[in-house]
């Protein structure tokens, strides 16, 4: 069976896009050409021809390909380091590095990889660098934020590792130079595989790395200076906090750039509008290049910009810190507490809907019939009383800077803590921190901006008691059975009543809740030929992206 032509007949999502939030260490941003103190930027000449300024909020945390932790290393470590395949902007997988992907019995799937592709040195890209990146993944030494998608794979444990030592993996085979045979631990829905394992790795060079210590594998040459690559640009440096700099791969094995450079220029969301009038910035990035919704009538009196309403694919989640909340009357009484209504329509504008659950209304797995958590402070006040809570204790919203409306949802909801009792005070911190401090427990509420993927699988890192991504600290042997059964379930019909169950349980569980999904202004400088701002693939064939 092709599992493209299969695929194309079950996408029934509006639009989609894949955060590879998942598992792992935090890792080191590259410091090639980088320094902390410099403020110059790249000053954008809408008369200069084949470069483009792309302008974002959140900084990189990491451009390590295997341990990217936010979008914005997702984004721009995808752009570098291709997948095997790819979700373009008609939702259906298309090839990258590998032309084609088969499966006849949903558990065995032959990757036949292009024989044209090959690193930025001009060394072939083969199934050894296939085997050698998962082997890397697999390792228990190495830092990365891949293994929440290995498990699926035979022989890697629940965790996405593999046995201290073992190079063998009984999931991951080379049948020769261009072929490589994945097998599940079960059979599998073709969206989940090519989801997790045809989209979310990002491959490593065997040439370059093979005799590397994988314990300082992080800290190597190779991931400050990122010389060598697939994708059809290249990095050159990141002025810390200011920009990332790619060129083009002129030796593209589909097809040499149009353009010369782009630049991604980091920046606060209010300098994003500013920057569009000025011609300073081309376009924005949905997720990390927020409009504010005060100033979408600005954008979209601008002459010389094209702009067009997004849908509401990007969420925004409230982990509850389990440790500081074991009683679930407490975690239930905060979400009562919140005003979701107020912040959708003073906040957004309107321009966005309340959601409870990781997926929202427009998602196929959605469960309609669930009764979420609606604005009720006294319901809150009952609850905490009910369960003794001390009133004196200080509870830490945590947020990441940058993105405006979402640390105005932090502030809203500290009031809304306040007038029903509570002692809530607002931590902000930039996005590495941030990350770095939610991986150590180090909150009582965390604040993350998630998107939809594909499967409904997507879910399993943030309430699978294995996983640490699982930043609640949330244990249930039921919700941990339950999401096994989703991922190895086939039936399109079981498995809808799988994930059914497993959104009534988040909800009476409530280890975490999502606040809102926005919808999203997208903006593009007229002097820009091909390429715009997408919520799904947007970095898709990025070498025929064209300006004046």
């Amino acid at each position: 069976m092709r599992i493209g032509k299969r695929i194309a007949n079950m996408l029934c999502i509006t639009a989609l896009i894949v955060l590879s939030a998942c598992s792992g260490g935090g890792g080191q941003t590259p410091s090639a050409n980088s320094d902390a103190t410099n403020t110059s930027q790249p000053k954008a000449d809408p008369g200069k021809a084949n470069q483009v300024f792309i302008g974002i909020t959140n900084a990189p945390g990491s451009l390590n390909p295997i341990n990217a932790t936010d979008v914005t290393s997702n984004y721009l470590t995808w752009i570098m380091f291709e997948p095997l395949m790819e979700l373009d902007p008609t939702l259906k997988f298309v090839p990258r590095l590998a032309d084609s992907i088969e499966t006849n019995d949903n558990q065995t799937y032959i990757a036949k990889l292009n024989q044209q592709a090959k690193w930025t040195d001009g060394q072939a890209f083969t199934a050894e660098d296939v085997l050698f990146t998962f082997q890397t993944i697999g390792n228990p030494n190495v830092m990365t934020s891949l293994t929440s998608w290995t498990p699926l794979l035979a022989g890697f444990d629940e965790k996405g590792q593999l046995a201290q030592g073992q190079t063998d993996i009984e999931g991951v085979k080379i049948i020769d130079p261009n072929t490589v045979e994945f097998r599940t631990k079960t059979p599998v829905d073709p969206n989940l595989f090519l989801e997790q394992i045809g989209r979310n790795i990002r491959y490593l060079p065997k040439h370059i790395l093979k005799d590397v210590d994988m314990s300082t594998l992080h800290q190597n040459e190779f991931m400050q200076k990122l010389n060598v690559s697939t994708g059809a640009f290249k990095f050159v440096s990141y002025q810390k906090d200011q920009f990332v700099e790619l060129e083009a791969n002129k030796d593209y094995y589909r097809g040499a750039p149009k353009l010369e450079r782009i630049f991604f220029k980091i920046m606060p969301s209010a300098n994003i509008v500013a920057q569009l009038q000025s011609g300073e910035i081309d376009m924005n990035v949905p997720g990390i290049g927020n409009i504010a919704v005060q100033d979408f009538q600005k954008v979209q009196e601008m002459k010389h910009i094209i702009s067009k309403a997004g849908q509401p694919t990007n969420y925004q989640m409230v982990f509850f810190n389990t440790n500081t909340f074991p009683d679930v009357r407490v975690r239930q009484a905060l979400a009562y507490a919140m005003n979701r209504e107020m912040m959708v329509k003073s906040l957004l504008r309107g321009q966005g809907q309340v959601t409870d659950l990781p997926f929202t209304s427009m998602h196929p797995y959605y469960n309609k019939d669930l009764k979420g958590y609606g604005y009720d402070p006294e319901k809150a006040k009952q609850l905490l009383q009910e369960a003794n809570w001390d009133f004196s204790k200080q509870i830490n919203i945590q947020v990441p800077s940058g993105n405006k409306t979402r640390e105005q949802t932090a502030d809203i909801m500290a009031e809304n803590f306040k007038a029903v009792g509570l002692n809530a005070q607002v931590q902000k911190y930039d996005m590495p921190t941030h990350i770095q401090r939610g991986k150590k427990g180090e909150f009582d509420l965390f604040f993350l901006g998630l998107t939809f993927e594909l499967d409904p699988n997507s879910i399993n890192s943030y309430f699978n008691s294995q996983s640490t991504w699982n930043l609640s600290g949330y244990t249930n042997p039921e919700m941990d059975a339950l999401l096994q059964q989703g991922r190895e379930e086939t039936d399109a019909q079981k498995r809808k009543e799988t994930y059914n169950k497993i959104q009534e349980l988040i909800l009476r569980d409530l280890p975490q809740i999502s606040l809102y999904a926005d919808y999203r202004l997208l903006a593009v400088n007229k002097r820009i030929l091909v390429g715009e701002p997408r919520e799904v693939g947007m970095f898709i064939n990025m070498n025929e992206w064209e300006t004046e």
